[in-house]
């Protein structure tokens, strides 16, 4: 497995475990290939359907990833079974008592498992252009972000963490890009809904060189 991903940040909130790693190991010659028995049918299926290799290699590593992860459970994703739910996320038909989500970004894949719904999304630092802002965030957010004026780096690190903090919130409730990112606020570990009432979660959130990393457990 080591020789497939390279794994860089392992962290551990609420009982739940979350690996980031590289992809970049599986564009050497013939990795990709070699990777491909390690993963279920379910997984393959996803890999295949990436025209370039990049995606293959993301899809495949974060499949890798989760495996790294099934193994300390005494699992192998290879032999697990998948249903899917209303808005596509997938959970394990075969051990419904554990919990996972996946990620990726650039040559990153995250990975969060643990006993309680969670989401979990990996960002390279994105440049936030108009139409993004508007996309993600309320407009108390919106306001906090002008106030930093000129200073790019900044605005692109508020930007990139409320981002990535919304996604893997969204992710855990089950709506993923369905959500509207707008219709709530994160201030800390608060989620403040701006319409109907919204599911309470824990957050964490980790800076990584060029990168965030998030967490939400509901």
């Amino acid at each position: 497995m080591s020789a497939k991903i390279e794994i860089l940040r392992h962290f551990i909130v609420d009982n739940c475990h979350v690996k980031v790693a590289s992809v970049e190991p599986l564009g050497a010659p013939g990795a990709l290939v070699d990777a491909l028995p390690q993963l279920s049918h379910y997984r393959l299926e996803k890999v295949m359907r990436y025209r370039f290799d990049r995606g293959k290699w993301l899809s495949a590593g974060a499949g890798l990833l989760l495996d790294n992860m099934l193994r300390e459970h005494g699992l192998s994703e290879r032999d697990m079974t998948y249903v899917e739910g209303e808005h596509g996320k997938p959970a394990f038909a075969s051990h419904p008592e554990l919990y996972f989500n996946l990620s990726h970004s650039g040559t990153l894949v995250a990975c969060a498992l643990g006993d309680r719904p969670m989401g979990v999304d990996v960002q390279q630092f994105v440049d936030p252009r108009p139409s993004l802002v508007r996309y993600v965030m309320s407009d108390q957010e919106i306001e906090a972000f002008e106030a930093l004026g000129n200073d790019d780096d900044a605005k692109r690190l508020l930007f990139t963490q409320l981002w990535s903090l919304k996604e893997c919130y969204a992710k855990a409730t089950g709506l993923g890009l369905s959500h509207n990112f707008p219709s709530f606020k994160i201030t800390g570990n608060t989620v403040t809904p701006l319409s109907p009432l919204t599911p309470t979660a824990t957050f964490h959130l980790a800076t990584m060189p060029g990168a965030v990393v998030a967490l939400a457990i509901l």
